[in-house]
């Protein structure tokens, strides 16, 4: 009688393993397949090479809908070490954008100015020498800005018709004194904050993160160490291009 409870009590827990087992094979396919439908119905940013960037991740998805536009600006510069490599690489891409350029920067490097201007990219007043244009006198800011103006129509043929006054630091004073030469002041929506150098995946995950129609993207070519801003941009670029944005000019 006992070798037969002995059987009884065995087969039950050999029945109950085997019943666990089933359970637990199941719930694995059930959590592969779901695991592997989210993988494939989520699109990843990708670089050049085709390979998931080291910045993408989850948040980022295609956009899809009507198209939407965005403007890249470049402030401080001409550089001689990294305005040519962003001017580089916006002509790979076909994309155009606006440089905001410190006037002795354009005495210095016409020939980046002039580079500017044939890649039909918009030149800007950024003033001559980068100062708080509100702590300034009127016939300060006056020349600050006209200077520019003069050295920028030197380099390219063309008078600029836009300025960013520096720090975007404005006021009423400013504004009537740049309307008196023409030009029209334009600030920004999203500040990459690049001149910080937070590195290259922080610049890009401001700008996808932030990204709207109508967006004006501050980021600098000048200034300082501009390299993570050079890594930076194709990431930017290729990422607001899978999400449907098209880049356009002031």
């Amino acid at each position: 009688m006992r070798k037969l409870l002995y059987c009884i009590l065995i087969c039950n827990l050999l029945f109950m393993l085997s019943a666990l087992s089933i359970l637990t094979n199941t719930s694995r396919v059930v959590h592969a397949a779901t695991f592997q439908a989210a993988i494939s119905s989520t699109t990843l940013g990708r670089g050049d090479s085709g390979k998931v960037s080291s910045w993408t991740n989850a948040h980022y998805f295609t956009r899809h809908g009507p198209p939407v536009s965005i403007e890249l600006t470049f402030d401080d510069g001409p550089n001689p070490i990294y305005t040519p490599l962003i001017l580089h690489i916006l002509a790979r891409y076909h994309i155009h954008a606006t440089f905001f350029t410190i006037g002795r920067q354009v005495q210095s490097y016409p020939s980046l100015v002039r580079q500017e201007h044939q890649q039909e990219d918009v030149v800007g007043n950024h003033s001559w020498s980068h100062p708080d244009l509100t702590r300034l006198t009127l016939q300060a800011i006056h020349t600050q800005l006209q200077a520019t103006s003069v050295a920028i129509q030197r380099a390219t043929g063309a008078s600029p018709l836009f300025f960013r006054p520096p720090y975007g630091s404005t006021n009423a004073q400013v504004r009537r004194v740049a309307s008196q030469l023409g030009l029209q002041q334009i600030l920004w929506t999203i500040d990459t904050r690049d001149w910080q150098r937070p590195g290259v995946n922080q610049i890009v995950h401001t700008v996808l993160t932030q990204a709207t129609n109508g967006c004006i993207i501050l980021m600098h070519d000048g200034g300082g160490n501009r390299s993570q801003t050079v890594q930076a941009l194709p990431l930017i670029i290729t990422g607001l291009l899978q999400r449907g944005f098209t880049f356009t000019i002031v």
